[in-house]
């Protein structure tokens, strides 16, 4: 099965359950959590199928909320 005909299955079955989901989000959703778990790098990457470690590294990257968290984290109320 093509890679393609996956993501059109996938995108059948959501629309039918009125989500807005594609292979590709599930990939991505896949490798994220991953790494936040705590999962190497290298073993990631094997199983995501990158060529390059630059390409996992971008899922290990904080997001904004992740920013926005650890700021909060830290003020002080005066």
């Amino acid at each position: 099965m093509s890679s393609r005909a996956v993501d059109l299955v996938v995108r059948r079955l959501a629309k039918e359950a009125n989500l807005e989901l594609s292979a590709d989000v599930l990939r991505h959703t896949f490798v994220t959590n991953l790494i936040r778990s705590g999962a190497d790098v290298v073993l990631v990457a094997e199983l995501a199928g990158h060529r390059r470690l630059d390409t996992t590294r971008r899922y290990s990257l904080p997001s904004q909320a992740d920013k926005d968290a650890a700021v909060e984290s830290v003020l002080v109320e005066i």
